[in-house]
């Protein structure tokens, strides 16, 4: 099997015709070439050399004659199949039967058109497998794409789920006291709020049994210091 093989959208449907008479298989290039350059169309005339082909080359879209010397149709298909699970294969031969059309439609074969037969029905089908490849194209695209914003936004929770992670450690609110002020001399505004930072980093694990306590009989000490600084001013 080939690799996958990365395809714009916009790239040219590359189309292998394979027929054992020269004259059809001039005739069914003509048919499905396009003036635009949307179609690349490529011919060989037996089967062996179709499967040297598709061994080396990728193709959208393969249009094969049945009934071949050395390599048939068949063959050429299941190789295909093979080679590129994706191909899209046509079978055209004038020795149609229910049990060849059967097989190949087994095998994967995408449609199977019997001689003779119109040119105007060839194109219809031809046209309708090449709107086919461009669909399946633009899904792919559009699966690509969902693919990316996907993972980027997987990225962004990630980075989102980090920032939480690290602003629940910021275990300060805007109204609660700093390390800096637990060792500021001053007394501070609010005992109740800078001992709950104290009670908050004991549980974080940021503080130890002990050093809780020295930090707690440094409060109480300022505390006290102020009351006997209030009553001296009072007397």
């Amino acid at each position: 099997m080939q690799e996958t093989k990365l395809i714009d959208i916009n790239d040219p449907i590359k189309i292998l015709i394979v027929d054992d008479d020269k004259i059809i298989a001039d005739i069914l290039k003509d048919l499905t070439s396009t003036p635009e350059a949307e179609r690349s169309v490529s011919v060989c005339y037996d089967g062996n050399e179709a499967v040297d082909r598709l061994r080396n080359s990728y193709f959208d879209l393969i249009i094969t004659d049945l009934i071949m010397p050395n390599t048939d149709g068949l063959e050429v298909l299941k190789f295909a199949k093979k080679m590129n699970p994706a191909v899209l294969v046509i079978i055209v031969t004038g020795y149609a039967s229910l049990e060849t059309a059967v097989i190949a439609i087994k095998e994967g074969a995408y449609d199977y058109i019997m001689k003779p037969c119109k040119l105007d029905e060839i194109r219809i089908v031809i046209n309708r497998a090449t709107d086919t490849i461009k669909l399946n194209r633009e899904n792919k695209e559009l699966l690509r794409k969902l693919q990316e914003a996907c993972h980027e936004l997987m990225a962004l929770n990630k980075l989102r789920d980090k920032a939480e992670k690290s602003a629940g450690l910021n275990i300060f609110s805007s109204n609660m006291a700093g390390l800096h002020d637990l060792y500021n001399n001053t007394a501070p505004v609010n005992y109740i709020d800078h001992l709950q930072t104290l009670s908050t980093l004991k549980e974080k694990g940021m503080l130890t049994e002990s050093e809780f306590k020295s930090f707690k009989k440094h409060y109480l000490n300022i505390l006290e210091n102020k009351k006997v600084s209030e009553k001296t001013g009072d007397e």
